[in-house]
C-alpha cells in the first residue's frame, strides 16, 4: 500500500479535473494539453525550473527516489514499508541497495519522519 501525504494528495485531486482523465496519464504537458512524449522533456520543462525556484541543487527524479528510501530507513522505517513504497514485492533490493542505512534498531517503534516541507 502507498502512503501519500496530505499534499501530495491535494495535488492529485486538483490535477483529476485539469487532464480530464484523457487516458492513463494524470500530469498532462501544460503547454500542450497532452501526455508528455518523453521523460526529457518532463525534465526540461518542469523538473530542472521546480529544482532551480526551490534553490537547490539539480538532480534527476531517479535521484529524489533513492534519497527518500535512505531518507525513510535513516528514520527508522521498515524495509518492507520501503520495499512497498519503491514497488519492489520484497526486500531483497532494498538491503542490497540501502543496506547501509537501515538502524540496527527499525523493528522497534520509528521515529516520526516528516516530508519536507511538512509542518
Amino acid at each position: 500500500m502507498w502512503s501519500y501525504p496530505p499534499e501530495a494528495l491535494a495535488a492529485l485531486r486538483a490535477q483529476c479535473p485539469i487532464s480530464e482523465l484523457k487516458g492513463e496519464r494524470i500530469w498532462l504537458n501544460p503547454h500542450t494539453g497532452e501526455s508528455w512524449s518523453t521523460n526529457a522533456q518532463i525534465r526540461k520543462t518542469l523538473w530542472q525550473p521546480v529544482c532551480k525556484r526551490a534553490e537547490v541543487e539539480y538532480r534527476n527524479p531517479y535521484q529524489v527516489r533513492h534519497t527518500y528510501a535512505s531518507a525513510l530507513l535513516t528514520a527508522g522505517a521498515n524495509p518492507w514499508y520501503v520495499a512497498s513504497q519503491l514497488g519492489h514485492e520484497d526486500v531483497e533490493m532494498v538491503f542490497r541497495t540501502y543496506g547501509k542505512f537501515i538502524r540496527d534498531d527499525y523493528q522497534k517503534p520509528k521515529p516520526e519522519f516528516r516530508i519536507v516541507g511538512e509542518k
